[in-house]
């Protein structure tokens, strides 16, 4: 506990003193890291307004302050980046540690047309009452590109968060308002890798035999590595079965003050409490994760007659509107608009579809007393060196929450 304590320290003291500390000559954006929640995925990633429970910390603050109460004792989730054919294989390969002759034919043709991945992650967590409360921390890892093994580029993030939040909510003439808050703490791993490291990687996890190859990926893989603390605002407007919702996450950005060392340093630097010595990063450079804008709706389907059987919601949202307006183009549009919905029966079944950068969505999940389990089939939007790809993906949470 004291190691984590110092870690989380070391995080407000370097991100609020670092601002003044910091010379830069080029500002570098970085995405938010995706902590794949599977009931919000199978419905286009579609949540902002109506998120409550658990899932509102990754989504709207205001949902802190909705009836549910939820604790989340721990949940993992787990997440495979490729097309169908080819997740037997790559899990299998993953597991062994080795690649046999007919799967790394396989495998050897999905990274050289769209890529391949796979992350996962752990979170526990309380919301209710106006509060929410979560520790996540989750791992991401794509690779791709023309030539395989050793024309391969691959780009690695791990990321620790806290999130601390408060909301409330008031009632007028039959109108329900919503408002919150939250500040996130992270600390952020992100490794971009040339093609050496990223055959290294196959090397080290998949088995990939290459030749002539020499060197260690922990060793020889250098990543950014510090921490910075964002900040997210939201606010929900109910009335009867409608709701409208608005939240700016990452609020006047969130810088990430990074320093530049070996993986290898970076493991146990964090093993003992703390992160390595600061290095300078590659030209000196300013990185953030810019803040996004999202407005969203949803409608409740809920008949009196038919209340222990079945519940629905349709919904949609619309993120940075004002980027979509400036160049209304079908590639905008694609990653601006989600759509979802979900159908419950006999409040433990759920059926989910939805649609997310021109693909539909789909899944579902079942809930056994505390035991749940969600799954989600949608596509992933992979940004590498040269190439810009959407990757089928399939994610599965079990968790333990009531």
């Amino acid at each position: 506990m004291k190691s984590i304590g110092f870690l989380l320290l070391r995080v407000f003291l370097v991100s609020f003193c670092g601002t003044f500390l910091l010379s830069a000559t080029e500002t570098v954006k970085e995405d938010p890291f995706p902590f794949w929640f599977p009931t919000y995925a199978a419905q286009g990633n579609s949540s902002i307004a109506y998120s409550d429970g658990f899932g509102a910390l990754l989504s709207n603050p205001a949902g802190f302050a909705l009836p549910k109460q939820e604790v989340n004792l721990l949940s993992w989730g787990f997440t495979l980046y490729s097309s169908p054919q080819a997740r037997i294989p790559l899990l299998r390969s993953l597991i062994r540690s080795s690649t046999s002759g007919q799967d790394e034919e396989l495998l050897s043709k999905e990274f050289t047309e769209k890529g391949l991945g796979v992350a996962s992650s752990l979170g526990i967590g309380y919301v209710g009452r106006g509060l929410g409360l979560g520790l996540l921390a989750g791992f991401d890892v794509v690779a791709g590109g023309d030539t395989y093994p050793l024309g391969l580029r691959g780009d690695g993030i791990s990321q620790f968060m806290l999130v601390v939040g408060y909301a409330v909510r008031k009632e007028l003439g039959g109108v329900k308002f919503s408002f919150g808050g939250d500040i996130r703490p992270i600390v952020r791993i992100h490794a971009p890798m040339r093609e050496y490291e990223t055959a290294l990687l196959l090397k080290q996890y998949i088995g990939t035999e290459i030749t002539p190859l020499s060197g260690d990926f922990y060793s020889d893989t250098f990543a950014l590595n510090g921490s910075g603390i964002g900040f997210d605002v939201g606010g929900l407007i109910q009335w009867n079965s409608f709701s409208l919702g608005v939240v700016f996450r990452d609020v006047f950005d969130t810088q990430l003050f990074y320093s530049w060392n070996d993986l290898d340093s970076i493991r146990t630097a964090l093993g003992n409490g703390g992160l390595p010595p600061v290095n300078s990063v590659p030209g000196n450079a300013v990185y953030s994760i810019p803040m996004s804008t999202v407005v969203g709706v949803a409608y409740d389907l809920s008949f009196d007659r038919l209340k222990r059987l079945f519940w629905g919601r349709i919904h949609g949202e619309w993120e940075n509107p004002t980027k979509f307006l400036h160049d209304p183009t079908w590639t905008n549009a694609k990653d601006a608009f989600r759509f979802g919905c979900e159908a419950t029966f006999f409040s433990f079944l759920n059926v989910r579809a939805g649609f997310e950068g021109g693909s539909p969505t789909y899944g579902g999940g079942l809930k056994f007393a505390i035991f749940e389990a969600n799954v989600a089939i949608f596509s992933r939007k992979v940004e590498l060196p040269e190439r810009i790809s959407r990757v089928p993906a399939v994610s599965l949470e079990l968790a333990i929450r009531w």
